[in-house]
């Protein structure tokens, strides 16, 4: 990031992260999600501005974004963990989980998917970094490991500023999750484009902004 004094500079918004007058923050729409959202980020994905876990935050309240700790006492800014219900002590470990309703978003062998759940979602964690990064996040935390995993209908990416990343964006990622929680529901169909719209509204910015 370019220091403020360096003749290059130029006043960046504090919500979308794109030059000021490049914002699109007057034409994002905002939505509610069928469950909270809880983003673990990786340090290196805080302050990028094709950190696509940022633009899903300005879709909706309905989801927060912590800077990922292997320890969950430790993330930033401090989770609540009373507010979540997610464990009895200040701690975080396989032997003080969460009530129902809390659920990792990873494919992983033992992850069940989204369509098939007969519990109902009400808080849906989800790492926020490369693939690369989101293993190692999640062999590094006993406490995200413990959470029940669920995975989503594979589709492909439309994430093109970073073609060289596997798998979906976050942002893709949690659009498919809503979509696939209730196909049938036309509220959370609503949701998902609403999501999809954003995204294709900051990515289609940043392109132009590179060309």
């Amino acid at each position: 990031m370019l220091s403020p004094l360096s003749p290059f500079y130029c006043a960046h918004c504090i919500h979308c992260r794109l030059p000021e007058q490049s914002c699109i923050c007057s034409r994002i729409k905002s939505t509610h999600f069928p469950f909270k959202i809880l983003l673990c980020c990786h340090s290196k994905e805080w302050q990028r501005n094709d950190n696509t876990g940022q633009w899903a935050m300005l879709s909706s309240r309905d989801i927060k974004r912590y800077r990922w700790h292997r320890k969950a006492e430790l993330i930033q800014p401090l989770l609540d963990l009373a507010q979540y219900s997610i464990a009895e002590s200040s701690e975080l470990s396989s032997n003080t989980l969460s009530k129902p309703g809390h659920y990792l978003l990873f494919p992983a062998e033992d992850s069940q998917p989204i369509s098939t759940l007969e519990q109902k979602i009400t808080h849906l964690w989800v790492i926020d970094g490369t693939w690369q990064e989101a293993q190692k996040m999640l062999k590094q935390s006993p406490w995200l490991k413990s959470l029940p995993k669920i995975s989503i209908t594979a589709a492909t990416s439309q994430f093109v500023l970073r073609r060289n990343q596997q798998g979906l964006a976050t942002m893709e990622a949690i659009e498919w999750a809503i979509r696939d929680s209730e196909p049938a529901h036309k509220s959370t169909c609503n949701s998902a484009d609403i999501l999809k719209f954003n995204f294709d509204l900051v990515q289609n910015q940043l392109l132009d902004l590179l060309r």
